[in-house]
């Protein structure tokens, strides 16, 4: 079978499963990993033969995206802000939307002139201009993000998962970008006190109520998670409850907090955020004009508050 003909079928295969414009995204991907053909050269070697091997190949994956599998945890890829990830099922797939909550964050420090953003060629490790911590992260593709955008930055990630952990060190190893990535379970306060001090708080927490699993997507229900997605129905804001009272605690006056939320509870996530005491939150849609991303700063009045 030639390429543009493997092109076709992998089309035809998933066409009941995702759109047009998805089933052609995920065809270069597949001929990408198993035939090592970058979707801007297809069309060029449209004749070339594939071997029994590739074709073997394809048809696996073929298989595995039928049954709803993302594609990123079968060539075990997902992009980032820039970057190219290592991803698996113990960690979230990357989301555009959380793209724009670390744009959100480079813009601010940006605009308040912070030093970061030029990479010293002495000690570009170890700084005071900026700390940042991201909760949950995961893949490490938040805190890899802000390391790789402000170098001066200092920057940690904790979860509670072990083999989460491991795929960010993996990232953060494969891209060359130094974050402290730790084992903590920030639900229990007595594990909160081996996280720093820090300027700026980032996460991107679980968020959505058990009783909303059955509208999921099979995708996502199936292979992503749950510890990562899903929250008590009865207490569905328990990590923004506890990241404001560690922040109290934990944040540098001027400091602030940047996460991410459900659609439907984002007013919920300001109202306890200035309930709290922040006196400024604000709220942002995302890309589809969701209410997605709340901003809270503490001690907004000081004159170098982010």
């Amino acid at each position: 079978m030639k390429l543009g003909e493997a092109e076709k079928l992998i089309r035809k295969e998933l066409s009941t499963v995702y759109d047009s414009a998805e089933s052609a995204n995920i065809a270069l991907l597949v001929l990408e990993d198993c035939a090592g053909v970058a979707g801007n050269d297809l069309f060029m070697n449209r004749e070339k033969e594939l071997t029994d091997e590739q074709l073997a190949k394809i048809q696996q994956q073929i298989q595995r995206l039928q049954q709803h599998e993302p594609i990123q945890y079968i060539i075990q890829k997902a992009w980032f802000y820039r970057m190219e990830l290592y991803v698996d099922k113990n960690v979230l797939i990357p989301r555009p939307e959380t793209e724009e909550l670390v744009d959100w964050i480079v813009k601010d420090v940006r605009t308040i002139g912070v030093d970061v953003f030029e990479k010293s060629p002495t000690d570009a490790d170890v700084t005071k201009q900026l700390k940042i911590l991201d909760i949950g992260t995961g893949s490490g593709c938040i805190a890899l993000a802000l390391k790789k955008a402000m170098p001066k930055a200092e920057v940690w990630g904790c979860d509670v998962s072990e083999e989460a952990l491991n795929v960010a060190r993996r990232n953060g190893a494969a891209l060359d970008i130094r974050v402290d990535f730790q084992g903590i379970n920030f639900l229990e306060e007595t594990e909160q006190e081996f996280l720093p001090t820090v300027d700026i708080i980032v996460s991107n927490p679980p968020y959505i109520p058990f009783r909303e699993k059955d509208e999921m997507s099979a995708n996502v229900v199936n292979f992503e998670p749950h510890t990562a997605l899903f929250v008590p129905n009865n207490d569905a804001l328990v990590f923004y409850m506890t990241i404001a009272r560690f922040a109290k605690k934990r944040l540098y006056e001027g400091g602030t907090i940047y996460l991410e939320t459900h659609e439907n509870l984002a007013r919920d996530v300001v109202d306890l955020f200035r309930h709290h005491g922040f006196e400024k939150v604000e709220l942002r849609k995302d890309m589809q004009g969701k209410d997605r991303m709340v901003k809270a700063s503490w001690s907004p009045t000081l004159e170098n508050g982010f």
